[in-house]
């Protein structure tokens, strides 16, 4: 049924699991998966705030962004292909993680959009967090909202 499944990710551990899950999940639909790590885009207003300090405050701070966001799909493309799902990582840029993940899983073809929720109290609450209820409600591809257990 699901050919090409969009799995953001933010690097922590309720993403990691939830990445574990999208991939079993892919493998056993015959699925192929794109990694996506939305970098985040400073406002002005942040950039000055520290640009006095460190007049290389904004490379730095690309730089290391950059790094941890190849790291995590390093770990998304890695445990793909050690259970033999297709995998491609893809990192962005966006102001709002919301309108990247939409964006992508359009522009990608994605049929897909799997993903984690924090909830909006934080891991046990019921309610999906405020990035994950924006995709529910702006995207037109599919989205299954994954809640694993942290205790397990």
């Amino acid at each position: 049924m699901y050919k090409h499944i969009l799995v953001p990710s933010d690097g922590s551990a309720l993403s990691r699991k939830t990445v574990h899950s999208a991939i079993l999940f892919a493998r056993e639909a015959g699925a192929r998966i794109t990694a996506l790590h939305v970098l985040p885009e400073p406002g002005a207003a942040e950039l000055e705030a520290w640009l006095h300090h460190d007049p290389h405050y904004a490379e730095h701070r690309a730089k290391l962004f950059q790094n941890l966001g190849r790291a995590c799909l390093a770990y998304v493309t890695d445990l793909a292909a050690s259970e033999g799902v297709p995998c491609n990582g893809k990192l962005v840029s966006g102001q709002e993680p919301y309108r990247a993940i939409v964006d992508t899983a359009q522009s990608e073809q994605c049929d897909l959009i799997f993903m984690a929720s924090h909830g909006a109290r934080g891991d046990g609450a019921e309610v999906p967090g405020g990035e994950t209820l924006k995709v529910l409600i702006h995207s037109k591809v599919p989205v299954l909202v994954h809640k694993p257990s942290l205790h397990a």
